[in-house]
């Protein structure tokens, strides 16, 4: 009777050890297939993210979709040249503020090699006031290391603006106040504005 149970065991030992390495090769295949990427194209009907960065075959940086991790009330779609420079974009806000007025803003813009926005097709609104239409700029094609260090600053200083809830007026002061500090030779030209202002 001992012999028989001693057998049993041993069966039950055999069989529990074999499931344990069965289980253990499927978990393997499971968490490698996992890791593994299909090269396979895939296709689904939803996908929820706050952010999608595309890159050509070398891995650049060719365009983003989605927000801008600075500013999550801005939406829409950065593209870049082949040396990584912003060249152009396509840009949305819009909110009401505690007391229900009105502010937002759409942006086209397409940028010169390696400078800023030449062709603006634009609207803005602040409460009641509003101003949209096209703009073509021309800039220099070579810019002073003093106009980039001015335009770099003027970048830091609008951003920390528009966190503070800067106006719009406050924002257009302090734009004047940085740009007027650029070189005359350097300043962007306005070419043509069709549109209303505010």
């Amino acid at each position: 009777m001992m012999n028989d149970e001693l057998a049993t065991i041993k069966r039950s030992l055999r069989l529990l050890k074999t499931y344990a390495i069965v289980m253990t090769l499927f978990l393997l295949w499971l968490v490698t297939a996992g890791f593994i990427q299909s090269g396979a194209k895939q296709d689904f009907d939803e996908i929820t993210t706050k952010r999608i960065r595309i890159v050509d075959p070398a891995g650049k940086l060719r365009v983003i979709l989605g927000s801008n991790p600075e500013n999550i009330h801005r939406v829409g779609l950065l593209f870049y040249n082949e040396e990584g420079s912003e060249s152009g974009g396509l840009l949305y806000s819009g909110k009401r503020d505690k007391e229900g007025k009105i502010d937002a803003f759409s942006l086209l813009t397409m940028d010169q090699f390696k400078s800023d926005q030449i062709v603006v097709l634009d609207y803005d609104q602040t409460g009641d006031r509003k101003r949209y239409g096209l703009t073509i700029n021309d800039r220099p094609d070579v810019m002073s290391a003093q106009a980039n260090e001015i335009i770099r600053e003027l970048g830091q200083a609008l951003k920390q603006a528009d966190q503070a809830g800067r106006s719009t007026a406050e924002m257009d002061v302090l734009r004047r106040e940085y740009l007027s500090r650029i070189p005359a030779r350097e300043i962007v030209a306005r070419r043509l504005f069709a549109g209303r202002t505010k």
